[in-house]
């Protein structure tokens, strides 16, 4: 019986190389990556006349070579991955080559493709291939044109030269650029840091130019660096680092693996189901001008700028090459520009930071994608990225955390500076007084030593003033966005209060039509109730327009005296109809009689409105399970050594404070609700330390729900204050 074979007509090697990959650079690098498993130090690639058809492209190395056999039954057998029989190559590298569909695309881009390559094995030896394509392309089945390895005697070193001539189409400047980039980015611009046994370089100008901004030793110049590691187990840890390499704060496993967005289950999985990965990430601050580090102000800011046009972003690192196209212009796989824009606290961005993920994929969890632009979406590539944009939220809130507390703890310092300052240059210039006969004067025969002291003193007051002037510019401009919502919502409820009593009278008027044309009991049972309701909700929406402007009334923003215990149920009873319509009661335990706090009316306001709406919000969450609604208010004064305090806590009954840390609640944009804005409880917090008390969240308090607590200094009704 006549046994016959499967023939392949020359088109099929357009269809598995050219169209399946599309980018001559991802083929090129293909060759690249082979070069890689022969175990090279160094691969060269030359580009000779290639702006149009007809150039020539070089791709050279100083590996291991093959055999005249590993030629003919490795290098030209099309879709047998060479990681199955070894893993690993003599010099302990990761197989990181593939089935060779790059391959075919990248000898394909010219007419004619030539190997020479010499072994460790057989180094007195060169072998030579030669593939013609045309000559297969006219042919009518790939195999029908034989191909010949010739092997001669020779000196040289070892190693594989792959010369494409013919080049088909013309390398143009922008896939000069991209092959340059692919080639500098393969073990990237980390390599100062951690040193790299294999190295790449190509002769193009694109790639000179590159090199010089891509290969930059910027990394230093990082103000955090973020170091998240994922084990054998799958379980997450994370470093955040200042730029000194200090431990700024470490977690485990639970508070790294968290979500922080989002409603739902927020704990940690059990473990990711991903491949052991390290994942680093360098922070810059590109507007040194705001800080007064003298480190910032030798910055190379311009440089840095440019470096990270070209390797922003975070990169991913199989086996120590970098997969395409993970971290290329435009391609933002953790989405961590979207998380920016929606969180912008301290956040990184690809503009501002550079980062990798190492993975070296032992049991080849990841799996490429045929046209090698990445690995397919499967679970352990999925929780790969999920490890890495959980890492990356415990960095931004560990940030977010640091900053607020320089934040609220800088202007109070400030202020006690300039004070300081102010009285003891008041203290030289009286000492300074003409009046007094004792005392030199400025008339240039004065103390060399006063003038010194004055001149000192002076730098000192306009150096504090400076100082609380930066420590209060972050807050401006967190309030001077809710000044300009307050102000819109003033205006807003001022409109929306006429018509909330038209619509009043425009009820009451139907009301009074109907019960001329209908009974009384009629009226009962058919319209009282939808009246009334109607009524109501005019009302409800009256209050509603009327209490922003309650709290924006300008006198309450001068400082006087406020007793506390006196002012508490007033506040909180503007909020009374959007309490009672939710059917939740306020109950007050007030023993703070006579205790005077040194503030304003609006700031007082704040307080209590802010920790009210907070604990009212929470009984609409879904396992706010509890049938009463119950908010308890309560004042009490607290005497310690040569103080007193006020103790005020409001507790609720709902199902406690979840899904969110004890620290995190206080930082702006921090919230548990979808449509929150996560600034209430910050309010509070930097009100509190202008007045120089302190504040405390507790899980669950004495009702079952959520606890905050404020001490405040005071004064008594006797005269004993704080």
């Amino acid at each position: 019986m006549t046994q016959h074979h499967l023939r392949f007509a020359p088109q099929i090697l357009a269809r598995l190389g050219e169209e399946l990959v599309p980018h001559a650079d991802l083929g090129i690098m293909e060759l690249v990556r082979n070069a890689y498993d022969a175990d090279a130090a160094l691969c060269q690639l030359q580009i000779s006349e290639a702006e149009q058809p007809g150039g020539t492209l070089i791709i050279s190395d100083d590996g291991d070579g093959m055999t005249a056999e590993q030629l003919a039954n490795g290098f030209l057998l099309i879709g047998k991955s060479g990681k199955s029989s070894n893993t690993h190559t003599p010099k302990f590298r990761r197989k990181v080559g593939e089935k060779g569909l790059g391959r075919i695309a990248a000898l394909r881009l010219g007419t004619q493709a030539r190997i020479r390559t010499r072994s460790v094995d057989d180094p007195d030896f060169e072998h030579t291939l030669t593939i013609d394509w045309d000559r297969i392309d006219r042919s009518e089945a790939v195999e029908d044109v034989p191909l010949a390895i010739v092997s001669q005697r020779c000196e040289g070193a070892t190693g594989t030269t792959v010369e494409i001539s013919g080049l088909r189409q013309g390398i143009t400047e922008q896939d000069a650029g991209r092959l340059a980039r692919s080639v500098l980015m393969l073990t990237g611009p980390f390599t100062f840091a951690d040193g790299s046994a294999f190295r790449v370089t190509c002769d193009s100008p694109e790639f000179e130019n590159l090199s010089k901004v891509i290969t930059a030793d910027l990394l230093q110049w990082a103000e955090f660096r973020l170091v998240a590691e994922l084990d054998e187990q799958g379980k997450a840890s994370a470093t955040l680092l200042n730029w000194r390499g200090e431990i700024i704060k470490s977690a485990g496993h639970d508070d790294v693996g968290r979500m922080r967005q989002g409603r739902g289950n927020r704990d940690a999985p059990m473990r990711f189901s991903a491949p052991p990965a390290k994942f680093e990430m360098w922070m810059f601050n590109l507007n040194p001008g705001a800080s007064k580090e003298v480190r910032l102000a030798q910055q190379p800011t311009a440089e840095i700028k440019a470096w990270l046009r070209e390797v922003g972003g975070v990169h991913l690192y199989h086996r120590q090459l970098r997969v395409q196209p993970y971290g290329d212009t435009g391609n933002d796989w953790l989405i961590i520009n979207l998380r920016r824009v929606a969180s912008p606290e301290v956040r990184p961005s690809t503009n501002n930071s550079v980062g990798r993920i190492q993975v070296e994929d032992s049991d080849d969890l990841l799996q490429p994608k045929t046209d090698r632009s990445g690995f397919v979406d499967n679970l352990p590539f999925l929780e790969l990225q999920e490890f890495a944009k959980r890492s990356l939220d415990w960095s931004a809130e560990q940030r977010l955390e640091l900053r607020e507390q320089r934040r609220i703890g800088a202007a109070p310092k400030a202020r006690d500076r300039v004070k300081e300052a102010e009285k003891q240059f008041r203290n030289l210039l009286e000492a300074m007084n003409p009046k007094d006969s004792d005392a030199p004067t400025l008339d240039g025969v004065a103390d060399s030593a006063v003038l010194e002291s004055f001149t000192a003193g002076a730098s000192e007051v306009f150096d504090s003033q400076r100082q609380e002037i930066e420590a209060l510019r972050e807050d401006l401009l967190l309030y001077r966005t809710l000044a300009t919502v307050g102000t819109s919502t003033a205006v807003f409820a001022h409109e929306a209060m006429k018509p909330a009593a038209r619509i009043i009278n425009e009820v009451k008027t139907v009301s009074r039509r109907v019960k001329q044309h209908v009974s009384e009991d009629e009226y009962k049972e058919r319209f009282h109730s939808s009246i009334e309701n109607s009524i109501d909700s005019a009302k409800t929406l009256e209050t509603f327009a009327r209490l922003p402007l309650t709290l924006l009334t300008k006198k309450k923003r001068q400082i006087t005296d406020v007793e506390f215990d006196r002012e508490c149920p007033a506040i909180i009873r503007l909020f009374s109809r959007y309490l009672d319509e939710r059917g939740i009661q306020v109950e007050f335990d007030l023993d703070a009689e006579g205790a005077i706090v040194r503030s304003t009316i609006a700031d007082i306001e704040s307080i209590l409105s802010n920790l009210i709406v907070n604990a009212a919000h929470a009984f609409t969450r879904t396992d706010a399970i509890r049938p009463e609604r119950t908010i308890r208010v309560r004042t009490r004064l607290v005497a310690e050594e040569d103080s007193t305090r006020l103790c005020l806590c409001v507790d609720d009954s709902g199902p406690g404070i979840k899904d969110i840390s004890l620290s995190a609640i206080w930082l702006p944009g921090k919230t548990t609700r979808d449509n929150g804005t996560g600034l209430g409880l910050t309010i509070v917090r930097d009100i509190v330390a202008d007045l120089r008390g302190t504040q405390e969240a507790r899980e669950h308090g004495e009702l079952g729900g959520a606890g905050i607590i404020v001490w405040l200094p005071v004064h008594t009704a006797g005269g004993q204050g704080a």
